[in-house]
């Protein structure tokens, strides 16, 4: 008995000693160094060593700062990361306390309590606007849950702990606490009090982080903690102060904090099992000169387990070196062990294993910076002179027939734009000068081609400018965007409303130049059979192209192509359009759409594309998540309809050609009689212009675009008919 009763007690202190160590030594742990402000002139400099090796030796990425907010500030960005999901934050960084600070001369446990219903346990740190972030969520209209992050470690058994914070006498700067917190407002140990500051004595920063009592409170939770954060406030406490500095004193300073966040980050690599692992360090928020100067991404970088050199890429973004604040939770959900909420939209990064990570940021940045500064003025000045040169030659069709002769070269010249500025994104960034330039120049040479390989003078000039534009950006597209991420006419991934496929601007341009291309080429061929089953051929690749997730993902796109393009074969095929056909044709773009929509969303997660995330979105939160969507969708086109340079270019552009009805009289009818495939050609355009309206989330912008091609078509053979009918 004695034996029996020796074995039993032997195999319990083996299961509770040796087991239990067995699994904390599997334990993983993430910590998450907040070091706001951080810039990549900081990090490139080798003097800092150890900040200079997270993003040398580790794994890094540029962080894209656009959240449900208006505004760039750690309070938006935070509650992103908080939620895993574009998240607004509060006005004001929200309010954040240990159980046993005093608020307002009140318990700030007391003060929780009494907003929440909660009631915290000695230790705790307490976050509490968490009903006004929930709030503001309801009122934005988005679906995002803050403390998401926080409460899937919970549920998992982690726990999690704060340090620091970025305070100034009398106000309080706590916000990267959300991040930690879960969906009741508590994050379970930390000290977010003055306790971890000291004054100030140079008046500069009113307090700074006193660094020797941080790593004793480090030591102190992170042996019970498995997600820490850790906020550095000295550079985001300079921000603040910057203004009321002389420039020597404020770089004087900044190199000052610097030094001592790199000593800090020194012995922080000391003391964590990099084995076991992750640490993180990013900036949430751009400085006040960078968001002054168009340059809102920030940086993260990444040491640890399983992490080697190279470049952190998501699924949401498909580009290496660029993540977004929601990317963050479910990748340290995924490095836990922990299941990711279905109502996150990020997804987990990777390591894209990359030579001088650095330099290739440093690249990405300048020429996304160089996008985001420049985009706007240079497509206000195409739209004005597309206009000015259509205003101008209706002028002259009008009353000086005789002196339109130069409007050729300006005409070809307008339709090769898109096609000069696709080609520019191989330049590295210049001044902007320098820029315009060089796109005038690759326009003149463009134009030059088509004029000097064009057999029929009437109408190869356009063929050639139309195909070469599709097949740039059709073989752009299947080649992963390497243009159309950096083109000024494309999207700005600074702005973040799409990283990857065709965006609205150039799926409108890609759409006109198909339509159009595919009608001249009919006209051509004097629309024999031939010409119509490549022009159909065409059509599909076009489709299937904006169509694929991997490569176009666009949705409105396809709905769009599909309506035109299968219009126009019909009609170049002498096709009638009865009731039935009317019928079985639009059933065919329904079952299309729907299909496309669950096709992307039955892939895995990883490999979905944005309309894929919506559908999993909708099986997990409901069809109001559809209805919002929808409707943040119209707002956004009933916004861009007012105030876009874009409803200029479409509606000035519709003026344009219903003048032409008016006089030249007759004009119009001849160029039908003498061109009927270009006239298919030209309905079909105006049918994709319009589909594209209703069914993008910017959709004056896809019109707009798809009506470029078709009306500088138009106005040039009305040049050639006036020119015929004078001679």
């Amino acid at each position: 008995m004695k034996l029996f009763r020796t074995a039993v007690c032997f195999l319990i202190v083996y299961f509770f000693v040796f087991l239990g160590a067995a699994f904390a030594e599997e334990s993983r742990q993430v910590i998450f160094v907040v070091c706001d402000k951080l810039e990549l002139g900081d990090v490139t400099s080798q003097e800092f060593s150890y900040i200079h090796r997270f993003f040398r030796e580790g794994a890094t990425a540029l962080l894209n700062t656009t959240t449900a907010g208006r505004s760039r500030t750690r309070s938006h960005a935070v509650a992103a990361i908080s939620s895993g999901s574009k998240a607004t934050g509060t006005s004001k960084e929200p309010l954040v306390f240990g159980v046993e600070e005093e608020y307002q001369e009140q318990c700030a446990a007391a003060v929780f309590e009494g907003r929440t219903g909660v009631h915290p346990s000695p230790g705790n740190v307490v976050v509490l606007d968490l009903a006004l972030l929930q709030h503001l969520q309801e009122k934005a209209g988005v679906k995002a849950i803050p403390g998401l992050l926080g409460e899937a470690l919970h549920e998992k058994g982690l726990k999690t702990a704060v340090l620091g914070n970025a305070d100034l006498p009398g106000s309080y700067y706590r916000a990267p606490a959300v991040i930690a917190m879960d969906c009741q407002g508590i994050i379970d140990q930390g000290e977010v009090s003055v306790a971890l500051l000291q004054v100030d004595s140079s008046g500069r920063l009113g307090y700074r982080t006193n660094y020797e009592k941080l790593k004793g409170k480090f030591l102190e939770v992170a042996a019970t903690s498995d997600f820490v954060v850790i906020d550095l406030g000295d550079l985001a406490r300079l921000d603040r102060q910057k203004t009321y500095l002389a420039d020597q004193v404020y770089f004087q300073e900044k190199r000052r904090i610097l030094r001592e966040i790199d000593g800090f980050l020194g012995w922080l690599l000391e003391h964590v099992n990099l084995r076991k692992s992750w640490i993180l360090l990013a900036s949430l928020s751009p400085t006040t000169e960078s968001i002054s100067q168009k340059r809102y991404f920030t940086l993260l970088a990444l040491l640890g387990e399983g992490v080697e050199e190279g470049l952190l890429v998501t699924p949401t973004t498909r580009r290496p070196g660029l993540i977004t604040l929601y990317d963050i939770a479910p990748s340290i959900l995924n490095y836990l062990g922990t299941d990711i909420p279905e109502e996150m939209t990020g997804r987990p990064w990777v390591v894209q294993p990359f030579e001088d990570p650095l330099g290739f940021i440093e690249k990405v940045e300048a020429k996304a910076a160089f996008t985001s500064q420049n985009r706007s003025s240079v497509i206000k000045g195409y739209v004005v002179l597309h206009l000015l040169v259509l205003a101008s030659l209706l002028w002259f069709l009008w009353f000086d027939i005789k002196k339109k002769g130069f409007f050729y070269p300006l005409l070809l010249g307008l339709m090769a734009v898109p096609l000069a500025f696709l080609l520019m994104a191989t330049f590295p960034p210049t001044r902007l000068w320098v820029y315009l330039l060089s796109s005038l120049v690759v326009v003149a040479g463009l134009v030059w081609l088509a004029t000097l390989f064009a057999r029929n003078k009437d109408l190869d000039p356009l063929l050639i400018l139309c195909l070469a534009t599709v097949v740039v950006i059709v073989g752009d597209t299947l080649l992963g965007n390497p243009l159309q991420k950096f083109s000024i006419l494309s999207y700005d991934a600074m702005i973040g409303a799409r990283f990857y496929g065709i965006g609205n601007e150039y799926m409108g341009i890609l759409l006109g130049a198909t339509l159009m291309g595919a009608s001249i080429f009919a006209q051509r061929l004097s629309n024999s059979s031939l010409a119509r089953f490549i022009a159909g051929i065409v059509f599909f690749f076009v489709i299937t192209v904006l169509a694929a997730p991997q490569w176009g993902s666009n949705f409105g796109g396809t709905i769009a192509a599909s309506v035109s393009f299968i219009y126009t074969f019909f009609r170049l095929a002498r096709v009638r359009f009865s009731k039935k056909r009317l019928f079985l044709f639009s059933l065919s773009v329904l079952i299309l759409a729907v299909g496309l929509l669950f096709w992307d969303y039955s892939r895995p997660p990883e490999l979905r594309s944005h309309f894929g995330q919506l559908i999993a979105a909708v099986r997990a939160t409901g069809w109001a998540t559809l209805s919002d969507v929808i409707s943040r969708k119209v707002e956004m086109n009933l916004y861009l309809i007012r105030y876009t340079i874009w409803t200029k270019a479409f509606l000035g552009t519709l003026v344009a050609l219903a003048l032409l009805f008016y006089k030249p009289v007759g004009i119009l009818h001849r160029v039908v009689s003498n061109f009927p495939a270009v006239a298919v050609g030209l309905e079909g355009s105006i049918i994709a212009a319009f589909v594209a309206l209703l069914v993008n989330d910017s959709g004056i912008v896809a019109a707009a675009t798809t009506s470029i091609f078709p009306a500088i078509t138009l106005f040039f053979l009305v040049l050639r008919e006036q020119r015929s009918a004078l001679s």
